[in-house]
């Protein structure tokens, strides 16, 4: 964690932020030792406030650094580092006649660097002028951290000390399988067995918790469990269906701090120039039509296609010709629901692109859903 000061313009520079501190420090540190880098840099600041003496019948102030400014409308401080002249500010305060609810902030950054990739977390602190001093930096550090922790575990699927967890296991005999009972997608294929039906042209019909009703919690916690699983292929953007799709898109798209975009299936007065592709819709029984402004997509991005279901693939095919057409990479190809029995996969094996799906359905013969029984992902992968 590189927490000095390092030579550097921007330490010179009063208006740099501490996003740009932070960031120069890790990078400078990459570029010496080759090595990811963490770096942070804390900001200091001071609630400003109407000055005293401005007021009419107002004695004159006893602070010495309002005092030197009579012409400002308000006063308030700001440090981007913290160091001796943020407790001298203090003292000089507290020993006036400022008051002493007057709120100070205390706001740490930090900056992950790896040569590719840069990610942001912050921890923030505000306390009262009469307790505030140097110390409390420990505070928004501490929580920053912690952001900064559970970012990379996401990032790198990091488990906390996954070796003691390990060793429990085994002197207890406790089997790995049994701690997959409460992931996302074990919850997911308990919510299709119970709520799921089945519709004439063996559609299913899950709108009870992920169509037109939404189970908020469910869908986050699936798009975080999906994100994990392609956070190695470092896409730039998610490219979905309107609307079916954005249920599990834009939760995805948070955790992979990346943009989503929606392809339309009529065009709007704002789409002037845009990348079509036509697929068969078995849902409605008739033929579409998928449109993407060319606005959207560029040639360097590396787009990951996702979808609530995967079925006989069309969709999903449809916006890879899209992904291709604009010259554009597809790094995968993510659902919450597969049909194993209809023919979206192989339908998708041209691509040559990995294809990862939360619940995979097996059968709806006679109305009646039955799931693939295989064990949870993570067990899989290992």
């Amino acid at each position: 964690l590189g927490g000095g000061d390092a030579a550097s313009p921007q330490n010179e520079n009063q208006f740099a932020t501490i996003e740009d501190m932070a960031s120069y420090k890790a990078r400078h540190v990459f570029e010496v030792t080759g090595l990811p880098c963490i770096a942070s840099r804390t900001s200091f600041e001071i609630e400003p406030i109407l000055p005293k003496s401005t007021a009419p019948g107002n004695p004159p102030s006893t602070d010495p650094l309002q005092q030197q400014s009579p012409n400002s409308i308000t006063s308030g401080y700001h440090f981007n580092d913290i160091g001796p002249p943020v407790d001298y500010i203090l003292e000089a305060l507290q020993s006036s006649a400022s008051e002493p609810t007057r709120v100070t902030r205390f706001k740490s950054c930090l900056c992950y660097y790896d040569g590719e990739m840069e990610v942001f977390d912050y921890g923030v602190c505000d306390v009262d002028l009469y307790f505030s001093n140097s110390m409390r930096t420990f505070i928004p550090m501490s929580s920053a951290i912690h952001e900064m922790c559970k970012t990379m575990q996401l990032t790198f699927g990091l488990e906390y000390q996954k070796w003691l967890k390990q060793k429990v296991r085994q002197v207890t005999g406790t089997s790995s399988s049994s701690s997959t009972t409460t992931t996302p997608s074990t919850k997911l294929r308990d919510r299709v067995l119970k709520e799921g039906k089945v519709l004439p042209n063996d559609i299913i019909d899950v709108s009870t918790f992920m169509d037109s009703q939404v189970d908020v919690q469910l869908m986050d916690e699936c798009a975080k469990e999906l994100a994990n699983r392609f956070m190695q292929s470092k896409p730039t953007k998610i490219l979905t269906v309107a609307t079916t799709g954005l249920v599990i898109a834009l939760p995805m798209a948070k955790y992979l701090q990346v943009p989503a975009v929606y392809a339309r299936k009529e065009r709007n007065v704002v789409m002037a120039d845009t990348y079509q592709a036509a697929y068969s819709s078995k849902t409605v029984g008739k033929n579409r039509e998928l449109l993407v402004s060319k606005n959207h997509i560029d040639e360097e991005d590396r787009i990951l296609v996702v979808d609530d279901f995967l079925s006989s693939g069309a969709s999903q095919e449809a916006l890879l010709r899209i992904i291709s057409d604009a010259d554009a990479t597809a790094v995968g190809v993510g659902v919450l629901l597969e049909k194993v029995y209809d023919s979206g996969r192989q339908s998708l094996s041209g691509y040559n692109v990995p294809i990862h799906s939360l619940c995979r359905v097996a059968s709806v013969k006679e109305g009646v859903i039955q799931l693939v029984e295989e064990d949870g992902y993570e067990f899989m992968s290992k």
